[in-house]
């Protein structure tokens, strides 16, 4: 998980004060709108998923409410509540909130919120490919998004075993450009 760095953005301001959203998908679903708060999402994640470090591109990712629209409905206009993540059906944003995640009711006092706390101080990784929580409600938040599914450790692991014969390209994230968090921890 990344930490995210959303400081309020001047064309967000402007449009809900001159919009005075109440409602995401009534006030705040407009496609010039949508455009650029992606656009600035994908660079400032640095094309790559908030939850779980994937490269993304525009075709393969949605803007996440990172508190569920639905239980916090004054969030939902919030720019410090969005993040892109990927499409994946089996981990983070889609996950996160569908039938298929046994712990989809958990909410959100214990979850690492990828723009307010700094999720490196809660994760690390293991040789293996899995991500491990160093602190208790990093556990929570690997379950909750599935962080450890089968395809992303999978993932995980067959960059670790490329990093084994890599040690000497300086620049390994630029390289990758994802996976981040697990790429500083490895390249150290």
């Amino acid at each position: 998980m990344i930490n995210v760095k959303n400081s309020q953005l001047e064309y967000f301001e402007i449009f809900k004060k001159r919009k005075q959203p109440k409602n995401y998908i009534q006030d705040c679903n407009n496609i010039e709108l949508k455009k650029k708060i992606r656009a600035d999402l994908l660079q400032k994640q640095h094309n790559q998923c908030a939850y779980c470090e994937r490269k993304i591109e525009k075709r393969n990712s949605h803007i996440e409410h990172i508190r569920q629209r639905d239980k916090f409905h004054k969030l939902e206009c919030e720019y410090s509540n969005l993040v892109l993540s990927c499409n994946d059906e089996n981990s983070c944003g889609k996950y996160k909130d569908s039938q298929k995640n046994p712990i989809a009711k958990f909410w959100q006092d214990e979850f690492i919120h990828p723009v307010f706390d700094n999720p490196e101080a809660f994760f690390s990784f293991n040789e293996d490919g899995q991500i491990l929580a160093t602190k208790e409600n990093a556990t929570r938040t690997i379950k909750y998004l599935n962080l450890n599914s089968q395809k992303l450790i999978r993932s995980r692991k067959s960059l670790l075993l490329q990093l084994i014969d890599m040690k000497d390209i300086d620049n390994l994230l630029e390289y990758f450009n994802e996976f981040e968090n697990l790429l500083k921890e490895y390249s150290s």
